[in-house]
């Protein structure tokens, strides 16, 4: 039998994914995988969920958010780890599964995972941190941890949405310089975000030209404005029409670095980020990840 090491963390999302084990052994197991589940006990225990893989094992399962699967990541990295990974998406913020089309329903992600179809996917890498989605920095990108987890737990992703629009009355601009491709870009920003995917907080289509393995990754920064033109904004953001707005910047690089006069924290994937400045890069297919092969 293929041997798989499932890692689940049991308070990601709405806590019920650990309801739902006996679903995914079976399953796994009558497409000949011996499954050998892990419990993570905290943030720092993916080391030990990955301490005894070695080449018995033929793949690795994570069920969680985007956090989870960059602490994944990031430790596989550090571990010289080269499997492939398939995704249980239940945590809050799903958005890496969301852009690669990996449905919250164990049956059909077990079958993507047993059908054995691999993408070689991109990450990127921002102060000698990998991220799977996205990088961000400014005012709004310390909602995730911000939130209160038993309301996320309840709410979900709409407990982001609720802070969210909290935080805007508080909106201040901040200076900040983005230096690609032989340009610089000096400006007064609320919010910047670096996508390797499409999707983030929620929003389908916030990168719509984004790709996970075109070795490049999408900036998105807002500019300083008045509140009606950020709302309207959010608004164009919900239809993936923003991007043409003056409002925004956009563009596309492999390399970028971002810096400011003030010291605060970046965002990676949902997660609290190195402080700035900021040196981010683009490193080409260098996970692999099981993917549906319906369209």
């Amino acid at each position: 039998m293929k041997k798989i090491r499932l890692i689940y963390n049991p308070v990601a999302g709405d806590a019920t994914f650990k309801n739902r084990l006996d679903t995914v052994i079976k399953n796994f197991q009558k497409s000949g995988y011996l499954v050998s589940p892990y419990r993570l006990m905290g943030a720092n225990d993916m080391d030990n969920a990955l301490s005894d893989i070695d080449d018995k094992y033929t793949a690795i399962a994570i069920s969680g958010g985007d956090g989870s699967i960059n602490n994944l990541i990031n430790t596989m990295k550090k571990n010289n780890i080269d499997l492939p990974i398939g995704i249980f998406p239940f945590g809050t913020s799903n958005d890496f599964a969301a852009h690669m089309r990996i449905p919250r329903n164990v049956q059909k992600c077990c079958e993507i995972i047993t059908s054995g179809e691999i993408l070689e996917v991109d990450t990127g890498v921002v102060n000698g941190n990998y991220f799977v989605n996205v990088c961000s920095a400014g005012l709004l990108a310390d909602v995730p941890y911000k939130t209160d987890i038993g309301m996320k737990n309840s709410l979900g992703k709409i407990a982001y949405y609720i802070k969210g629009f909290e935080e805007i009355p508080r909106l201040r601009p901040i200076r900040m310089k983005m230096e690609y491709d032989d340009k610089i870009i000096e400006d007064d920003l609320y919010l910047f975000l670096v996508l390797n995917g499409s999707t983030a907080g929620g929003f389908p289509r916030l990168a719509p030209y984004a790709s996970v393995y075109d070795g490049l990754l999408d900036v998105i920064a807002i500019k300083a404005a008045n509140i009606t033109n950020i709302i309207n904004l959010i608004i164009k953001a919900l239809r993936g029409e923003h991007v043409e707005d003056s409002n925004i910047y956009h563009f596309q690089t492999d390399n970028l670095k971002i810096s400011s006069d003030q010291v605060f924290e970046s965002d990676i994937d949902g997660e609290r980020g190195p402080t700035f400045p900021l040196s981010i890069r683009v490193e080409r297919r260098n996970i692999k990840v099981f993917i549906s092969t319906r369209g």
